[in-house]
């Protein structure tokens, strides 16, 4: 009977791996879309920032008259100080962002839902089952030790980049 005990352990650890593969690339997205978020929130702010540096040179152009001073020359100076022109490249940019970013959010949701549509199967409530058994307490101890070890490797990993 112990080597039928012994026999499981190969297919116990392919199913093992499985889930801390979609779980590594879970963290990957997630992280992917922290990074998306970040780049989009600092887009923003550029854009914010220069449209109050427009207003400000627009302003002071106002309050200075409408003499000589506000000619094409004057407001192309102003355009180039401020890169007005820049600004329809900002927007494209966080237009893709954000795109980039939905395409993430509903990639993360797909995996999510695999998720637990694998938790739901029949074996896996078959494997929760096995697992409640004394000998199944035992292997899911060591599964849940192994499973741990991997996540702070892959988190080690991770920082040493």
């Amino acid at each position: 009977m112990l080597a039928m005990e012994g026999t499981p352990e190969p297919a116990e650890s392919a199913v093992e791996e499985e889930p801390t593969s979609r779980e590594t690339m879970l963290e990957a997205i997630a992280e992917r879309e922290r990074e998306l978020r970040q780049s989009l929130i600092e887009a923003r702010d550029a854009l914010l920032r220069r449209d109050e540096e427009i207003d400000r040179l627009q302003s002071e152009l106002g309050a200075r008259g409408h003499g000589s001073e506000v000619s094409s020359g004057g407001l192309g100076a102003a355009s180039e100080v401020t890169g007005f022109e820049d600004k329809p490249t900002l927007e494209k940019k966080v237009k893709r962002l954000a795109s980039e970013l939905d395409a993430r959010d509903q990639k993360l949701l797909e995996q999510r839902m695999r998720i637990v549509r694998m938790q739901r199967s029949v074996p896996m409530r078959v494997r929760a089952r096995v697992a409640a058994l004394p000998g199944g307490r035992w292997i899911a101890a060591r599964r849940e030790m192994t499973f741990k070890r991997a996540v702070e490797a892959a988190h080690g990993h991770r920082t040493r980049k």
